[in-house]
């Protein structure tokens, strides 16, 4: 999607990820004959597997509530649209009125960054570009910090597998091999006013703004996860109705619970949003 790719969203200033590395992380893929179909259906009696392989519905609900209780994790997302880029780090989940999350991506030789704390978005780099200072603030209204909100939202795990879970059209792809561990793959495919509606926790006029931004991609959206045996969702992927499975984004999960403190950038090391341009000179 074009909130979580992170280019689209900034393209107006040649901003940063301009993608990830080529959508993949699996066999699963976006191919629904992928991966090993075959699998192991609760092979070996484990309940756990046996309710990943029942309903869709139930599946998701209970992935949610596993997520939930995680709270927070290591996030990497992945997008088709740039062979080298790259977007790795934390995110926080345990509070919806204020999902944060910090990523780091390469923009060619430059190292840059995303930061979301609640309403707040903010771009910085490695290097002190703007006069000692490392981070810009982006004010709601910015475009580019309109769609860091809206990737911040759809980094939630909790909101998209509770959406998917209520949506109309669910079915299971089947069992496959995914990093080298067994998972169940679900597919959902819902509205995109759907999914903006489930973000409860955002004020009226930013989830207008994320709809906006969402919607750049289809108004229907399909959506692919893989969940291990121990419901941990660790991997979806996500393409509008405009594009299709070709310009899906990949967004991954691990070390659940692990994730490291995401603080405010000083005040004292923001430059000015008039500047934005020397972070990415």
């Amino acid at each position: 999607m074009r909130a979580v790719r992170l280019a689209s969203v900034v393209a107006t200033t040649a901003l940063l990820l301009a993608g990830a590395t080529a959508c993949g992380g699996g066999k699963g893929g976006n191919d629904p004959k992928s991966g090993d179909a075959k699998g192991s259906d609760a092979k070996g009696g484990d309940p756990i597997a046996a309710a990943l392989t029942g309903d869709p519905k139930a599946a998701l609900a209970a992935s949610a509530l596993v997520m939930q209780k995680a709270g927070n994790g290591k996030v990497s997302m992945i997008s088709p649209g740039d062979a080298k880029g790259g977007g790795t780090g934390d995110a926080d989940w345990k509070d919806p009125g204020k999902v944060s999350v910090d990523l780091a991506g390469d923009m060619g030789a430059k190292k840059l960054k995303i930061r979301v704390i609640g309403p707040d978005a903010y771009l910085g780099g490695d290097d002190a570009a703007l006069a000692g200072k490392h981070w810009v603030k982006l004010p709601a209204g910015n475009e580019a910090g309109d769609g860091f909100r809206a990737a911040g939202q759809m980094l939630n795990p909790v909101v998209v597998l509770t959406v998917a879970a209520q949506s109309g059209k669910l079915s299971k792809v089947g069992q496959e091999s995914l990093d080298g561990a067994q998972t169940t793959h679900l597919r959902a495919v819902e509205d995109t006013s759907a999914l903006v509606a489930g973000m409860s926790a955002l004020p009226a006029d930013q989830r207008q703004a994320v709809q906006k931004t969402l919607e750049e991609d289809g108004k229907t959206l399909t959506f692919d996860f893989w969940l291990n045996a121990k419901q941990e969702l660790v991997q979806y992927q996500e393409y509008g109705d405009t594009n299709g499975a070709k310009d899906a984004v990949t967004v991954k999960y691990s070390g659940l619970g692990k994730a490291a403190a995401i603080t405010v950038p000083a005040a004292t090391d923001l430059g000015s949003e008039a500047d934005l341009l020397k972070l990415l000179g």
